[in-house]
């Protein structure tokens, strides 16, 4: 099943031609992915630390990746992807152990309302996890939300520390419009948190990405906003 705005056709035509338009576009422009992120002088703000979570409800089940030494954890109503699905992100990070929610068909395609997944940025990211959270974070808006005519309107928020488990990481949040989409089915707005924290197996990222808007023919339930938020305060790093 895919995501894309709807949120992509996740594994499927949708992304592959969402990667090829904004890489076509932002060369055009002159930018690259990382010049979406608004950019702030950067105040040092207080590491928001991740407390134990609660004993998990009865219909709630863990997402682990051995990989990338990172859990997480959702309700029965996400779908989890075959095993060997992943999602490469147009700045080169790949994402597996991938779940999806809120399935729906138009016009003959498969849509999700929101996905999450898990992975590790490649050796050559060398940056601190703030700026791997918030280039990761433009790169999933601008994947999931262009099409192949235009690049979507990315929001990229200024990265919050964040400690897990003792990792000391960063969390970014990241807005995406297409204002005129060419596609009635997909959702034209979405959210994107991303998660990076340094562990054994390098600096491991946790992406999880939610409609906000509809498409014009397919208004269908989205996620709530404090669903989002209690996935990603679920993430534990592992051993």
């Amino acid at each position: 099943m895919s995501y894309r705005g709807g949120v992509v056709l996740r594994r499927s035509k949708r992304l592959l031609i969402t990667i090829g338009a904004v890489a076509a576009l932002l060369a055009a422009g002159g930018i690259s992915a990382a010049s979406l992120v608004n950019r702030h002088a950067p105040a040092e703000p207080e590491p928001r630390i991740v407390e134990a979570a609660p004993p998990m409800a009865p219909d709630t089940h863990t997402v682990t990746n051995p990989a990338a030494k990172l859990s997480f954890d959702v309700t029965a109503d996400w779908e989890p992807a075959d095993d060997d699905e992943t999602l490469t992100t147009s700045n080169g990070v790949e994402l597996d152990h991938l779940v999806d929610w809120g399935p729906y068909t138009c016009q003959g395609a498969e849509y999700g309302r929101a996905f999450a997944g898990t992975g590790v940025a490649p050796n050559d990211h060398k940056a601190a996890p703030g700026r791997i959270a918030a280039d990761l974070a433009a790169a999933v808006a601008a994947d999931q939300y262009s099409d192949g005519h235009q690049t979507a309107a990315v929001n990229v928020a200024k990265p919050q520390p964040l400690t897990v488990d003792g990792a000391q990481g960063a969390t970014v949040h990241a807005e995406a419009t297409l204002i005129r989409s060419g596609d009635p089915c997909a959702g034209v707005k979405g959210t994107i948190t991303v998660i990076a924290l340094p562990t054994s197996a390098g600096v491991s990222v946790f992406v999880i990405g939610a409609d906000l808007t509809p498409g014009p023919q397919q208004p269908t339930p989205l996620l709530q906003a404090d669903r989002v938020s209690t996935i990603a305060d679920s993430l534990h790093v592992t051993h």
